[in-house]
């Protein structure tokens, strides 16, 4: 081309065409950039878990995803119909797993290994799949702002999404492989369908005659696009079963807006169209997943096609009952009237002829968004009340929203309120105009004045928050059902005020509600631009005041500036030492200043979490313990594959030698798939409360009971599983998710009424003036007084004792007054004084306590207020040697003991024990006792940590006592995995030692003797019992030659006098209650 061509052509380019060309594109990089910046927000922190080769994943249901996927990727297009490795010894069907999320993730791994992926390729897949569905988000969110508030509006709502900083954000980062983060997507993507169909539907005003006349070229985009919006309800719902709330909202918009099309004069035919079209669509795609029999919610039942069916039918019924009014020629409000009349008849007729169904209908209603989830469902810390965080803040609900949203929720709140009141306050009528004002005043009431709603609930028996969520439906239902609306823009204020209470109810949803929020901010703006007569096109723009400009300006600031400014403080690398400082900050209750995080800070420092130490454990186990089927000797080693196929059952038959292994549901997912063990319990809370029974009996024989309702004699629980966790009770320095000990307590239905106050009181560390509280702060040192139902808890004796006895100590904790918190009673100790008093005696203790109704024995750290007896049937065999519980609870908080060795996690074998029987002088008491070392760990020094196992027994009459003793001191290279058994990692140091004072009180005068335990003994009921006879002059006469030493002589009270869990004075003097820092750096040596 030459150069004057080229000159000529560039010169017939004019400024207007540039303009031109970057008005009808500008939204495509715009839009591009906010997707680039939201996937790389997400992906900030994704070699954070890649560790020591190891590919890992954030919370515990990415690792059931990752089970599923693997098992899809060797079965492909298929997932699991049953799975026996969980929920033992059952079985389960997991129906919210395995499904079409499952299944894209399996074909994405599939086409990058090229047809064979490996486990860390699939790992890999999950790794990084959120952050691409939450960055594909802004796809369909911008088209849903488009459609309601133009380009403009639709790219103003992508970039606050892009910007916000919470639960969206949070369940779509690298690692969180959950469907939580596809979820929103597909949801968002049914929705845009559904609003195009109705678009079209008020544009092409079909009615049902065309059907009938076969009138294809007229119905053709109107069913086309319905059958679309049924579709992509149906593939939200297989990506996961429970949303089949979106139908229920896709109803609840259909009966207010036919409602409202007849009221105001609309035939209701129109919408109705795209309603039956759309949900017979979605019914029966919802028929090809079926996998259960009934109407549950979690899996693929009935419930998904048959309520698709219901709405579509209710479409055609509303249409033909206004033509039934019409033709009768009877008012509007009679219509209203009959459709509420046979609305409740519905249900009432439900709630009759199938009570278990309303019942369960019912109870997911309130517990998804009904503001009362139940306290079993508070214990997922996804599925807790939003406003729980109010405690954790120290703030208000403005505080909590503000943290989440920004100012974005509230601008939200007034964009619905425009469209909802618009129609009514441009009407012209005064009746409506008063009649909508007196409406937003009884919403107004609700929000502010929380009494009234729980006022008029006491009268009709219901809480208060729920009231105040009936009213306030009720008066929207009111308002929407008189007003004349396009049908995309009530569906988003529905839509929107639907997953606005399921936020609040859980807090998870609230990764549904920013695309409503920000969609209405959207029409803020589009609003905005209105008034100040700029929604027009540039070129038709002219005279533009600086008013005009200010107002859209001022308007989009209040906005941005909340989650804009933290990311661009972080981007200009504002920061202390600390960390970035946003500038956005809230001040809480304690005068704390609370800041609002951007979004790249939340995305940053994004790690594994707890499941790296369980895999350490995990990694353990499945080294050091027999494989399933051969538990015991058994042969039945290939009789479950972990990636096979089973068929569905409602109690899977495990093949003897199968073995479980008990722990608290959270960490189920984890032992499944790092560990290969069968876990009892598992985040689907199935085995929550049998566990939790067993985890919080007082006694080893209540904690048997429990075991043996659950198992069957070929197929028993063998290994429990402790970490600090659990046994932590809730400290006010620990972040969310460190303490665990509070939640067995909700799901406990053993023969004890327990609640949290049966184990543990606050404490607080107050000033004091003049016997008053000047200032009151949480009790670092010993945040909480424990009680004798914490010590005696399995779980506790297990993970601080490792089952050995624990004799309380001559420690007093001294409190100054008990005062009424909101909680219950709470200790408030001196500041100013220490708190807690060493005795000589057991005796004294007592007496002083016994005068002193602000005092109790123990009670801080590991000592208990009364002794708490050995265990005999569960020994420690193995640790998470690489990671330790937390030093601020270790070294310094005093909540774990040193003596104890406060690995991460504790695995325990539950075995039969080896019988003692022996002699000693008559009606005293013997104590057996033996030091172990964990092996696993080595010190510098090339030395294990070690701890003494205590059994305590009493002599009869005649000078005989037995026992069972579950740590063997012998023979641990005979027995291992190879032949059924455990290869022990904590091994003793030499044989037990037994010992038994002389009645008389003289010290000197000890009966001893020594013996060993064969592994042979502990594990097999039949073996040969240990003989012991304790020698009354100190010889020997048992299995080995006795040993002399100092031998403690229990004092008057049965009890030691040399206590061994505190660093403390031995006078009548106030001490402290911390124990002594380990000297030795634990290392992990290999094996």
């Amino acid at each position: 081309m030459s150069e004057k061509t080229e000159a000529s052509r560039l010169s017939s380019v004019s400024v207007d065409d540039v303009l031109d060309a970057l008005e009808d594109w500008y939204h495509v990089p715009a839009l591009g950039a906010v997707l680039a910046f939201m996937f790389w927000v997400r992906v900030q922190s994704w070699d954070n878990f890649l560790q020591n080769g190891e590919v890992y994943l954030s919370g515990n249901d990415a690792y059931y995803h990752l089970r599923q996927v693997t098992y899809t990727v060797h079965h492909f297009p298929e997932t699991m119909p049953f799975d026996p490795w969980t929920n033992f010894p059952h079985g389960t069907l997991a129906g919210q797993f395995g499904t079409l999320f499952d299944q894209i993730l399996a074909a994405v791994a599939l086409v990058v290994g090229m047809g064979s992926p490996s486990e860390h390729t699939i790992a890999m897949t999950l790794l990084l799949a959120p952050p691409v569905f939450g960055a594909l988000l802004v796809v369909p969110t911008y088209v849903m702002g488009r459609r309601i508030a133009g380009r403009l509006g639709g790219l103003f709502g992508a970039v606050i999404l892009g910007l916000l900083p919470g639960y969206f954000l949070q369940r779509t980062l690298a690692g969180a492989a959950d469907h939580n983060g596809a979820e929103p997507l597909f949801m968002t993507l049914a929705v845009v369908g559904l609003m195009v169909a109705l678009s079209v539907a008020e544009r092409e005003k079909p009615v049902f005659e065309q059907f009938r006349a076969w009138d294809a070229t007229g119905l053709r985009d109107v069913v086309g696009w319905s059958v679309l919006a049924g579709v992509a309800t149906a593939v939200y719902m297989w990506v996961w079963p429970p949303g089949v709330l979106l139908v229920g909202i896709f109803g609840a918009f259909f009966l207010v807006k036919l409602v409202g099309d007849y009221v105001t004069g609309t035939s209701p035919d129109h919408v109705a169209v795209v309603g039956a079209v759309s949900m017979t669509t979605t019914a029966l795609l919802m028929f090809a997943p079926l996998g259960e029999s009934g109407f549950g919610v979690s899996g693929f039942s009935f419930l998904q096609p048959v309520f698709a069916l219901g709405v579509a039918v209710g479409c055609v019924v509303l249409a033909w009952l206004a033509r039934v009014f019409d033709e009768r020629s009877l008012s509007p409000a009679a219509y209203v009237t009959t459709v509420a009349g046979t609305l409740v008849v519905v249900v009432g007729a439900l709630a009759l002829v199938a009570p278990g169904f309303w019942s369960s209908l019912q109870s997911n209603l309130l517990n998804y968004i009904g503001l009362s989830s139940t306290a079993d469902t508070r214990t997922i810390g996804e599925a807790q009340p939003f406003l729980f965080r109010t405690g954790r803040y120290g703030l208000g609900m403005f505080g909590v929203v503000f943290l989440e949203y920004g100012t974005a929720f509230f601008s939200a709140l007034v964009g619905a309120g425009a469209i909802l009141l618009k129609p009514h306050l441009t009407s012209g009528s005064v009746r409506r105009i008063v009649g909508v004002a007196g409406a937003t005043a009884v919403l107004a009431i609700v929000a502010v004045s929380p009494a009234v709603p729980a006022a008029i609930g006491g009268v009709v028996g219901l809480a208060g928050q729920l009231t105040a969520l009936l009213i306030a439906a009720v008066v929207l239902a009111a308002i929407a059902a008189t007003g004349q609306y396009d049908a995309d823009k009530l569906l988003l204020v529905v839509w929107g005020a639907f997953v606005t209470s399921a936020a609040f109810t859980q807090v998870r949803f609230n990764y549904y509600l920013v695309v409503p929020v920000v969609v209405l901010n959207a029409y803020v703006l589009r609003a905005v631009l209105a008034a100040v007569d700029l929604d027009r096109p540039v070129a038709a723009i002219e005279g533009v005041s600086w008013y005009q400009v200010g107002t859209v300006a001022i308007v989009a600031l209040i906005v941005l500036v909340p989650v804009a400014a933290p990311a661009v403080a972080e981007a200009t690398n504002n920061d202390s030492a600390s960390g970035p400082v946003s500038p956005i900050k809230l001040s809480n209750n304690q005068n704390q200043p609370v800041p609002l995080q951007s979004a790249i800070t939340a995305g940053q420092g994004q790690g594994p979490g707890g499941v790296v130490a369980w895999d350490d454990a995990m990694d353990w186990y499945q080294s050091h313990t027999p494989k399933q089927g051969t538990y015991g000797g058994a042969d039945n080693a290939d009789a479950i594959d972990y990636n096979g196929t089973y068929s569905q059952t409602e109690d899977f038959d495990y093949p003897a030698g199968s073995f479980g292994v008990l722990s608290w549901w959270d960490y189920g997912h984890w032992m499944t798939v790092q560990g290969h063990a069968i876990p009892h319990a598992n985040p689907f809370q199935q085995g929550a409360t049998s566990a939790a029974n067993f985890l919080l009996a007082d006694d080893e024989q209540q904690s048997e009971s429990v075991l043996a309702d659950i198992e069957e004699d070929d197929a028993k629980n063998r290994y429990v599983a402790v970490d600090w966790k659990m046994v932590m009770p809730p400290l006010p320095y620990l972040s969310s998710g460190q303490s665990k000990f509070s939640a067995p307590v909700v799901f406990y239905d053993g023969p004890r009424d327990l609640s949290r106050g049966d184990f543990y009181q606050q404490a607080y560390n107050a000033d004091w003036e003049e016997n008053r509280i000047s200032n009151a702060r949480f009790f670092r040192q010993s945040p909480l007084l424990k009680k004798q139902a914490y010590y005696e808890s399995m779980m506790v004796r297990l993970y601080r004792y490792h089952g050995s006895a624990k004799q309380a100590e001559p420690v007093v904790a001294d409190w100054r007054r008990s005062v009424n918190t909101g909680q219950g009673t709470a200790a408030a100790f001196d500041a100013a004084t220490n708190n807690t008093k060493q005795f000589d005696s057991m005796a004294d203790a007592r007496a002083y306590v016994r005068n002193d109704s602000t005092a109790q024995i123990g009670g801080t750290g590991s000592l208990p207020e009364a002794d708490v007896a050995a265990l005999e049937h569960y020994r420690l065999v193995g640790v998470s040697a690489n990671h330790t519980a937390p030093a601020n609870l270790w070294y310094l908080g005093g909540e774990l003991s040193t003596e104890y060795y406060p690995t991460s996690v504790k695995l325990f074998e539950r075995v039969d024990g080896a019988a003692v029987t022996g002699t000693g002088p008559a009606n005293t008491t013997v104590k057996a006792s033996v030091e172990l070392n964990i092996t696993q760990m080595e010190s510098n020094e090339g030395t294990h940590p070690s701890f003494t196992y205590t059994q305590y027994a009493d002599t009869d009459a005649d000078g005989e006592f037995t026992m069972r003793l579950p740590y063997s001191t012998t023979g641990y290279d005979e027995l291992g995995p190879a032949n059924g058994h455990t290869n022990v990692s904590v091994r003793a140091t030499g044989p037990y030692t037994f010992t038994a004072g002389d009645q008389a009180g003289n010290a000197s005068a000890v009966a001893a003797d020594t013996a060993s335990v064969s592994e042979s003994q502990v594990v097999s009921d039949g073996a040969t019992p240990v003989t012991v006879s304790l020698d009354p002059t100190g010889g020997a006469a048992g299995n080995e030659t006795a040993t002399n030493g100092s031998v403690a002589t229990p004092t008057a009270d049965g009890e030691s006098a040399d206590g061994d869990g505190m660093d403390a004075d031995t006078t009548n003097s106030t001490a402290g209650a911390l124990p002594a820092r380990v000297g030795a750096e634990l290392t992990h040596r290999g094996h």
